[in-house]
């Protein structure tokens, strides 16, 4: 509809078609004398500021959330997941298929948290009916922290909901494919706020976080905090801005819930980073709209809500934490990662810039200095072409964005921190000294993920000054090609030489496009579309790093796994030791048995006052570790107990397989993973001979 100009004539009023017209009068002669006129009423020009406004929920958006549920019950019902499972095939090989449990790719060696410790650790629980206090996985209610137990936190881990209802396999489907959708619906509605309802530049975003390397590298284990976090935001959001009472209270539940879930994952390197990404997003939210007549209706609704949130949240974790004392006090008093405290300033893994050459290097084939393929992936950053711009852009309209504002200044502190450091009492401060800088490279990435999304929407409202624009963009792409040559020659110098310049050539001029097509000094058509498809191009290859498994059949069908469940049945009090290589004592755990080798996530007291009485090696013990046990027998030193750090995350028990100790422990059966000596079980006979493991039981 066009507009009415202020001030312009009137149309006479057109009759009716449904009524008859009224005849009028004939015209009479108008006087050509001028008469004096009232002054016309002006007419009002509409608002065309588009009105404010939270998550439109239309068909584009109901068909996306009933993609990803109808994707994710048909996946944990099919017992899928992307977890390496099938290297137990490799690892451990009993003769059986070398492709059992494997749908599609190959499963990584490197990903051993995932298949040889929590694995075997939530088979333990589900084979002993989710307990609270499990030895095997650590002192005190350590698997109430990691594992799915029978605890009233677990309320609020809905990934851990399916082992209640649903068989171990399926349910441990159910909870990986939980994280990933959680990830990319929270993430997608959190920025369908940012950017006024934006849906293909949000989901554009949620999936950029999920197909990074820093996400699929390590598993999905960012997609549970970034889908949480992103669900406390909107909820937050929500509560604030909320329209009507239903809205609000199903937004104080939803924050209560989400701050919980968010809590309750208990991993501080990622969790305190994150949390300052999402707190800038939600004040930054907060500050552009608080203007808006919405935050003030409801107010009283909003106050009550809030107040309940918050008072749920802090009740329900009052009871959790003193519940959970002792144990996390025997976390935050260990060697190893309690009493860890970080100051920053020990680098990049690889550098910032690394990831842009992704391609080039995978598992078994990066720069040696790097670490590993897990440690060195993290997430694309365009932060040194976006804050220049932005910097831009304000000093050329004065116009700026306080989202965009607030996720710089945490960019510039998390480069601060893992290239520099902070001083001793602002790391304290800030809670930053819970965050190696290793792990800081994680929440890093995904705040410049989030920073170049809602960057992409704010070009859409940037128009600068036409003064001099081709003078200013040969500077700026001058600028962006400079940087990026920048990348180049520090990707090429921190290789040790496993990068030539030629072969960076094509990933440089690649990502100089992108950068070019970011410059805010001019408006190309599809600039979102083209930066968006390229992105999503080259993180592809990235759908390869993890396998398509399904269930868990390559520990549960393994020849070990049954004939040690087959003994438990018998004698289910009876503990056992594992004299050997680590992968034994894993494939152990996962039966149920209580076992003392293996890895524990803190320190099982009981068993190591027995073993060290006077405490004299509680520097090499006291820490998250993988517990091995090897034979020692000393004629001169009978039943001489040696304990030794070997790793920050490890340590060896030598011991005589016949220690009396190992009665007092009611230790029964003892597992070689290889043909021992005569000496070695003078106290014991045969159970079980598989290859080259051999059970062996301490006789009575």
């Amino acid at each position: 509809m066009s507009k009415k100009r202020k001030g312009s004539p009137v149309a006479p009023v057109t009759p009716s078609p449904s009524r008859l017209a009224k005849p009028q009068p004939a015209a009479e002669p108008v006087s050509l004398k001028s008469q004096p006129v009232g002054p016309v009423k002006p007419v009002e020009t509409p608002n065309t500021e588009q009105p404010f406004d939270l998550i439109r929920f239309d068909r584009r958006v109901k068909w996306f959330l009933g993609i990803c549920l109808g994707l994710f019950l048909l996946l944990s019902l099919a017992k899928i997941h992307a977890v390496s499972i099938p290297i137990w095939n490799q690892m451990m090989p009993d003769g059986s298929d070398a492709k059992r449990g494997v749908i599609s790719g190959e499963s990584r060696r490197i990903r051993m948290d995932d298949y040889a410790v929590m694995a075997p650790w939530i088979l333990s629980q589900t084979n002993r009916g989710l307990p609270q206090e499990n030895e095997t996985i650590g002192g005190g209610k350590a698997p109430v922290l990691v594992t799915p137990t029978n605890h009233f936190s677990t309320l609020f881990r809905a990934d851990y909901w399916g082992f209640f209802f649903l068989n171990a396999e399926q349910g441990y489907a159910w909870a990986f494919n939980f994280r990933a959708i959680l990830s990319l619906i929270g993430a997608t509605l959190l920025l369908l706020l940012l950017t006024q309802n934006n849906f293909w530049l949000s989901l554009f975003g949620s999936t950029w976080l999920f197909l990074s390397s820093g996400t699929q590298s390590w598993t999905h284990i960012p997609t549970v905090m970034i889908g949480s976090g992103s669900l406390a935001v909107v909820a937050a959001i929500y509560l604030c801005f909320g329209k009507n009472k239903r809205q609000i209270i199903i937004a104080s539940i939803g924050l209560c819930y989400m701050v919980l879930y968010y809590a309750f994952i208990l991993y501080p390197p990622y969790q305190v980073p994150l949390g300052y990404v999402f707190a800038a997003l939600f004040l930054g939210y907060l500050l552009t709209h608080v203007n808006k007549q919405h935050l003030s209706s409801q107010w009283q609704t909003k106050i009550i809500g809030a107040i309940s949130a918050l008072a749920g949240s802090a009740v329900i974790f009052y009871l959790y934490f003193t519940d959970l004392k002792p144990t996390i006090d025997a976390i935050t008093n260990t060697v190893y990662p309690g009493k860890r405290s970080e100051l920053g300033g020990t680098g990049f893994i690889a550098n910032w810039f690394s990831e842009y050459f992704s391609w080039q290097f995978k598992d078994t084939a990066f720069p040696g200095s790097w670490l590993n393929h897990c440690e060195l992936s993290h997430y694309i950053t365009f932060a040194p072409i976006i804050i220049p711009s932005l910097i831009l852009v304000y000093v050329l309209t004065r116009q700026f964005d306080w989202t965009l504002l607030l996720l710089s200044v945490f960019v510039v502190a998390g480069y601060i921190w893992i290239e520099v450091g902070f001083p001793a009492w602002l790391a304290k401060l800030t809670l930053w000294n819970m965050s190696p800088t290793r792990r800081m490279q994680i929440p890093f990435g995904i705040g410049n993920v989030l920073l170049s999304v809602l960057y992409l929407h704010y070009l859409t409202t940037v128009r600068l000054p036409r003064k001099n624009e081709w003078v200013l963009m040969a500077a700026v792409i001058i600028g962006v090609i400079g940087f990026v040559g920048y990348a180049v020659y520090v990707n090429v110098n921190d290789s040790d030489g496993f990068f030539k310049a030629y072969q960076l050539f094509l990933p440089a001029a690649f990502f100089a496009g992108l950068g070019i097509l970011l410059l805010p000094t001019w408006q190309p058509s599809y600039r979102t579309a083209i930066f968006g498809i390229a992105i999503l191009f080259f993180l592809s290859p990235n759908l390869r790093l993890n396998p398509v498994s399904k269930g868990l059949t390559p520990i549960t069908e393994h020849v070990l796994y049954k004939a040690v469940r087959d003994i438990q049945s018998r004698e289910p009090e009876a503990r056992w030791v594992v004299f050997g290589g680590q992968f034994v004592s894993y494939m152990v755990t996962a039966t149920g048995v209580n076992l003392l080798s293996g890895v524990k996530y803190t320190p099982p007291r009981q068993i190591l006052r027995v073993l060290d009485p006077q405490a004299k090696r509680d520097s090499a013990y006291n820490r998250y570790a993988h517990t091995v046990y090897s034979t020692y027998i000393n004629p001169q030193k009978p039943d001489s107990v040696i304990m030794v750090n070997t790793f920050e995350d490890g340590y060896t028990v030598a011991m005589d397989p016949c220690s009396p100790r190992f009665k007092k422990l009611n230790v029964k059966y003892i597992i070689f993973d290889r043909q021992p000596q005569p000496v070695e079980t003078r106290c014991m006979k045969l159970v079980s001979s598989l290859g080259s493991l051999q059970i062996y039981r301490i006789n009575d």
